[in-house]
């Protein structure tokens, strides 16, 4: 990683975050990130979010004279050698150019990360995490209709894109709901490869049973009647008077995600989902293809949207940032990318 000289002028200093400085910080983003933003309001889901017991998440920027500054969030995905997402990285326009990428230093020096990623990179930035050298790159969104259903949610205007070649697999697979966390962390084997996001079963179960917010349903895949230790993320959406299933994660072996078309395409027809998507970055356009997927071309005409708290009509990108040698794979679930604004 290229390293830009920082010095701050007097006054100013960089340190974590303490629970004392939650109050300000709520309101740091109230006055200049969004009024109405959930985390300058429900400090329950602040604390849900960014403190892991003593721990504050987050790198700040202060004045003296004027307080905060600047953020930097983090979501760690373990304990020891843990890897990260940055989140909330906010710093005011007040001459200190560069003082943002000094909370990124401080974070990679001082957080004990294994590795750093982010995912709704702004798009201001991405030349910045190039010559910091970083990796940059987008989200795919894919997505897969219900014909038997009205459309209300999604506006279909180019059928040229609708994947039309799916065929059912001879292999069966079938998705099996799990209940509780014990019975998930009971098959649950976290993927440890150097080049791959580490997701410990702590964080899966915080990220994912213990949301505060947000209800998700977790499946396991079996594959001819035996089960496997890959689990598939999902949650359920509502908005006017329809329903969609959005996948949200997905651990364990991605080659299993050509086999899911069968029981997705059932599940939607039982449930009455209006479509199902997903945004991922790292696997296989073929093997999403296979499943029958549709990929939502970058200028698309078809309007899947993204933005359901509050709810927004229109396509999203979502950009993503990754060190160099790496191979992740990034899923809406990976940072905040899954939770509500409002």
């Amino acid at each position: 990683m290229r390293r830009i000289p920082i010095e701050l002028p007097p006054g100013y200093t960089i340190r974590f975050a303490k629970r004392e400085d939650i109050s300000d910080i709520m309101l740091f983003f109230k006055m200049h990130w969004k009024d109405s933003h959930i985390l300058a309001n429900d400090r329950a889901f602040f604390e849900y979010e960014f403190c892991r017991g003593d721990e504050v998440c987050m790198v700040l920027l202060f004045n003296d004279k004027n307080g905060i500054e600047g953020t930097l969030g983090y979501i760690p995905y373990g304990g020891e050698l843990r890897d990260i997402f940055t989140v909330m990285w906010k710093v005011l326009d007040n001459g200190q150019m560069f003082a943002g990428v000094g909370l990124f230093y401080y974070l990679i020096d001082h957080g004990r990360c294994r590795h750093i990623y982010t995912s709704g990179l702004n798009e201001n930035t991405r030349n910045i995490y190039k010559y910091l050298g970083f990796c940059t790159g987008d989200l795919q969104h894919f997505y897969m209709l219900n014909e038997t259903c009205e459309k209300r949610i999604a506006e279909i205007r180019d059928e040229a894109e609708i994947n039309r070649d799916y065929r059912e697999s001879g292999v069966p697979v079938s998705l099996r709901k799990v209940e509780d966390r014990e019975a998930f962390l009971a098959d649950y084997c976290p993927d440890k490869r150097e080049d791959k996001i580490y997701k410990t079963p702590e964080y899966m179960v915080r990220r994912y049973f213990e949301n505060p917010k947000y209800q998700y349903q977790v499946y396991q895949l079996w594959k001819e009647g035996a089960k496997t230790a890959s689990f598939l993320i999902a949650r359920e959406q509502k908005q006017d008077d329809s329903r969609v299933l959005r996948l949200i994660d997905f651990v364990g072996d991605e080659e299993l995600l050509r086999l899911i078309g069968t029981p997705l395409r059932q599940l939607m027809r039982d449930a009455g989902y209006e479509y199902t998507d997903l945004y991922v970055y790292g696997v296989a356009d073929e093997i999403l293809l296979q499943a029958g997927f549709s990929k939502k071309a970058k200028d698309s005409l078809n309007v899947i949207p993204n933005y359901f708290s509050p709810f927004c009509r229109k396509n999203v990108n979502i950009g993503i940032f990754w060190e160099k040698e790496m191979h992740p794979i990034v899923w809406k679930g990976d940072g905040d990318q899954d939770r509500p604004s409002a």
